[in-house]
């Protein structure tokens, strides 16, 4: 049985290693320990060695923007400025008539909005079916930044989540997937074990009659209990 600790260095480690140059550091800034804290969270045992404690772990996770193993649901800062609710639903590769994508006020659930970023500033979905079940399983919710209304772009390693839209909008699909840089421009990959949801949507080359658009990047995920 794989050690707990291990496997929380082992994330921490894959973590840093996808965010790239330099995260060591920003994660100490974000963290607020001194600059080789990190290094020595890394470290399995010894005087060099520092144990990860549990609202460093949330922190952690709220830094990645993933899951710190072990946590069942994402927690958010104990400050919640208000409650969101869950607009729609993310899936894989289905066509949805436009009215049929968004609930209804009646079937909308309140959440939690996460306190990094005003409230309004957010939204949530819900995830239906195996689109995204390395991550989120089917009916946890994902908590989101819209990137128009906080002026931010998405970056290389970003959860996002985005829409196709056909025939003047009026078929919808929308789902959440992996940002990567290739040397051409962005593409979206799946984060999703069915071999049905592998393709990758390409930003630089919608299909005709289709556009393609990221509306938000994933904050954090609630999992259903």
């Amino acid at each position: 049985m794989t050690d707990k600790r291990q496997e929380i260095r082992d994330w921490l480690a894959s973590e840093l290693q996808r965010k790239g140059h330099g995260a060591k550091g920003k994660l100490a800034e974000y963290l607020g320990i001194r600059a080789d804290g990190v290094s020595r969270m890394l470290s399995e045992k010894g005087k060099e060695g520092r144990e990860i404690k549990g609202d460093e772990l949330v922190k952690m996770g709220e830094f990645f923007g993933t899951v710190p193993p072990g946590i069942d649901l994402k927690p958010i800062s104990t400050k919640v400025e208000s409650m969101l609710h869950v607009r729609g639903k993310v899936a894989a590769s289905a066509w949805i008539d436009v009215e049929e994508m968004d609930f209804g006020y009646d079937d909308m659930q309140p959440v939690p909005s996460v306190s990094m970023y005003p409230a309004e500033w957010q939204f949530a979905l819900e995830v239906e079916g195996n689109c995204l079940n390395k991550r989120a399983d089917d009916g946890d919710i994902l908590i989101c930044l819209d990137i128009i209304k906080a002026q931010e772009d998405f970056k290389e390693g970003d959860l996002v989540v985005v829409e196709r839209r056909k025939y003047g909008g009026q078929m919808v699909q929308r789902t959440a997937k992996r940002v990567r840089k290739t040397a051409n421009g962005y593409e979206l990959w799946p984060e999703s074990t069915d071999p049905a949801h592998q393709d990758p949507i390409v930003l630089y080359e919608a299909s005709p009659g289709e556009t393609v658009s990221v509306i938000g990047r994933v904050l954090w995920i609630f999992r259903k209990p």
